[in-house]
């Protein structure tokens, strides 16, 4: 039996303009061409839904804080994710409750499978060019788990 059709739309967030939340961004800047769909969300939450157009995968790219070292590349299944009130988004509204809220408002259109790939960091409060090294370095990082995501399907 041949596998489901699978349509996989990568989401990348953050702040361009703001140190390690610009994390994000610059995944999306180095992402292009991947076999998925790639938009930018300048701020997660509720606003990725509109973005969602009833792919089967969603793969979503931020600057988290969850306590980990700085530049630490998190891959976080939906059931893995934790509340915002954990510090998964800089963004108010955390992913789990937009995908949350989502699932009853938008039915039929909210990926099944949900991953985060989170960078860890922490400068939020200062400029572009403050971003640390550490984020710097995990970038490209990020990118090949992206890439391996996509092309493996199995994530979630």
């Amino acid at each position: 039996m041949p596998p489901p059709d699978r349509r996989t739309i990568v989401v990348c967030i953050g702040n361009e303009l703001i140190a390690d939340d610009a994390a994000g961004f610059e995944v999306y800047r180095r992402l292009a061409p991947i076999a998925a769909r790639l938009e930018y969300c300048g701020v997660g939450g509720i606003d990725i839904l509109p973005l969602l157009q009833g792919e089967t995968d969603l793969i979503v790219v931020d600057a988290v804080q969850l306590g980990a070292a700085p530049g630490t590349v998190h891959v976080m299944p939906w059931d893995l994710l934790p509340e915002s009130r954990a510090g998964i988004s800089a963004h108010g509204l955390g992913l789990r409750e937009a995908i949350e809220i989502g699932r009853i408002l938008y039915a039929g259109v909210i990926p099944e499978r949900v991953t985060l790939v989170g960078i860890e960091g922490c400068c939020f409060n200062l400029t572009r060019e403050f971003m640390t090294w550490e984020v710097a370095r995990a970038i490209d990082v990020a990118v090949a788990k992206v890439r391996e995501l996509v092309q493996g399907g199995a994530h979630g």
